[in-house]
């Protein structure tokens, strides 16, 4: 497998030395099933084989003797002294993982549920996916706000169990978190959150006292800002500055397509699947909704045009469902929010477009705001943005300048 990254015959022996000598082929297999380029490949190998080098330099000849200890201090001392910290800790990860998964280096406690929160944080997730009903993105953000609180209860109180927790506590978490972040509604949902972990933690029993009382209630006030988003002829324009000439651009362009002119939230790009496409009626299935209600929408033809553009000449011929895929190794689905959020960035630094916020969202709340400008049916804006409130989608009503302008009072002592 090694042929696949290297064709000189002078690199092939290099790497072919103890105590890695029986393992460098199987690394470079996974590394080309996972989709690495050439390029990428060879980075990740010359590194193993420096590491190789060094490991025998200091008497190393068998692999059972490499351990966590040794990678890091190869990386501490080696790397670090050539000023290649950083990259050479990304590329070193490729081979710490493989020896693991071959179980030649064990996994670490942190790779493993057996910490004093986990068995907490994993009955957490079965009662919001089973008893609540929560969908994935809304038990993440559940998880990550328990796993905050129950990290900063550790890191402060010094491994403190939860079953200790004062009223004192929770204020104090409250009171070091609300400062992170500007944001009125996430102070809000912080305190939100929070409270909903007490109340269970209370459920339980794993706590005696009603702790979620002593969370504040954060002042936010409903309706009181306007949606950030970009007039219709500014959308146009960041979706025309696409190159489309290579495979990323054929696929960014179809992301931004499907989130201008259909408002699709980025967790419904990113699990958009081939069999939630009709192409004969032209319509897109969207099932993974945040409000768990399935929607059908109408499948324009510029929209469909451009995910069949991108599927015939520019996807990666992996068999997954999902339409949209990650195209740097390793390939694969687009698991993170960052991924659709980094093209929207991308292309609106490319674009040179000054935007009130840089988030898949703008590209929503643009088409909310350009529908109601458009005088469409409060109810049928719901609809296509899948809210399960109408009142959810009132706040567009701020931005609807022909009305506003309709009602809107002479400048005083303006007599004209």
């Amino acid at each position: 497998m090694l042929e696949n990254f290297f064709s000189l015959p002078w690199q092939l022996e290099r790497l072919h030395h103890a105590p890695l000598c029986q393992h460098l082929d199987g690394l470079a297999a996974k590394l080309k099933r996972s989709g690495f380029t050439r390029a990428s490949g060879q980075r990740i190998l010359s590194m193993t084989g420096k590491f190789n080098r060094f490991a025998l330099s200091i008497g190393v000849e068998s692999v059972e003797k490499i351990d966590e200890a040794l990678i890091h201090r190869f990386i501490n001392q080696e790397l670090a002294s050539q000023g290649v910290f950083r990259d050479g800790t990304s590329l070193m990860h490729h081979l710490l993982e493989y020896l693991r998964d071959q179980g030649i280096i064990p996994h670490t406690a942190t790779d493993n549920t057996d910490g004093p929160a986990d068995p907490i944080l994993d009955a957490y997730e079965r009662y919001l996916h089973h008893v609540r009903g929560l969908t994935m993105q809304s038990c993440s953000s559940y998880l990550r706000c328990a796993h905050r609180f129950l990290g900063w209860l550790d890191n402060r109180h010094r491994r403190k169990p939860p079953a200790g927790l004062t009223g004192a506590d929770v204020m104090g978490y409250i009171t070091d978190m609300v400062g992170l972040h500007p944001s009125g509604a996430w102070r809000n949902n912080l305190c939100s959150l929070t409270r909903a972990f007490l109340r269970w933690l209370r459920q339980e029993g794993i706590i005696e006292i009603d702790l979620d009382r002593v969370v504040p209630r954060a002042p936010c006030r409903r309706l009181s800002s306007l949606p950030r988003h970009l007039p219709w002829d500014r959308i146009q324009e960041l979706i025309g500055s696409v190159d489309t000439s290579d495979a990323g651009g054929l696929r960014d362009r179809a992301v931004l397509l499907t989130m201008a002119v259909l408002g699709l939230r980025n967790e419904e790009v990113r699990r958009l699947e081939f069999g939630h496409i009709a192409w004969r009626p032209a319509q897109i299935r969207v099932t993974e909704t945040k409000s768990r209600r399935e929607r059908v929408l109408p499948l324009p033809q510029e929209v469909g045009s451009a995910i069949a553009n991108y599927v015939m000449h520019g996807r990666p011929r992996l068999q997954l469902p999902y339409v949209f895929l990650r195209h740097r190794p390793p390939q694969g689905p687009l698991t993170s929010t960052d991924g659709i959020g980094g093209i929207v960035r991308r292309h609106l630094q490319h674009a040179g477009i000054k935007a009130p916020s840089h988030g898949a969202h703008l590209l929503r709340h643009s088409l909310a705001t350009r529908m109601v400008n458009q005088r469409v049916p409060i109810k049928q804006i719901a609809d296509m943005l899948g809210h399960a409130s109408i009142n959810t989608t009132a706040i567009y009503t701020k931005v609807d300048m022909a009305n506003l302008a309709s009602v809107a009072l002479p400048f005083p002592g303006n007599d004209v």
